[in-house]
């Protein structure tokens, strides 16, 4: 599919600095423009310096010929949710990476993937649906990166790494090669991942102090 437009799903943080990164696709002609936003609340963007149309909400979208919808939402479970309520409906998610990403000829990414500036995803990578990776993150080689999992800002995913569905990344986290990390982990902020990580686990590092 060819969309002429797009259509954002939700419309917080994330939806805003997304906003950027497309009119950055879009300048470079790599995506087509951004008309509006589906979101709960019609005021999302209210005192901020955007024009999109609202939509109105998920529950009520009805696809539209020529519409792609981008994923917006960050949280892994909430994104899984309203993802699966929209294809159930016939919708198509677009998958958006910004000119300045790096990403190898043969990785491979799934539908409705969101990759922000100088984000990495290396050699052999499987990058599953719906997954976000925000802007300096890098997804090493032969990593296997599960559906609905999002990366924060500067998280480094070595070589062979596994991650499965709806695991979430705090800004800073590392994880060292061949690591296995369960789905729905939560991986806090500067965490330094050695060890395989159960499901549903909560890792987090300890924060600095005043010496």
């Amino acid at each position: 599919m060819n969309p002429s437009s797009l259509t954002l799903v939700g419309c917080g943080a994330y939806a805003r600095e997304l906003i950027n990164w497309i009119a950055d696709a879009e300048a470079a002609g790599r995506l087509p423009p951004l008309a509006g936003f589906l979101d709960e609340t019609p005021d999302s963007l209210d005192g901020f310096p955007y024009t999109l149309a609202y939509r109105g909400r998920a529950d009520d979208y009805e696809p539209v010929p020529g519409e792609a919808l981008v994923m917006a939402i960050a949280d892994p479970n909430t994104k899984r949710r309203v993802a699966d309520q929209l294809k159930a409906k016939g919708a198509w998610f677009a998958t958006v990476i910004h000119p300045s990403a790096v990403i190898a000829g043969s990785a491979r990414l799934g539908e409705g993937v969101t990759v922000c500036p100088f984000a990495l995803v290396s050699a052999d990578a499987t990058v599953g649906d719906f997954v976000a990776i925000n802007a300096m993150s890098s997804v090493g080689h032969d990593v296997q990166l599960g559906a609905f999992s999002t990366l924060s800002a500067h998280v480094d995913l070595t070589g062979r790494v596994i991650v499965g569905e709806e695991v979430f990344f705090g800004t800073g986290a590392k994880v060292l090669p061949g690591v296995k990390i369960g789905e729905r982990a939560k991986i806090g902020a500067g965490a330094l991942i050695m060890r395989n990580v159960k499901a549903d686990a909560v890792m987090y590092t300890a924060p600095a102090r005043q010496l």
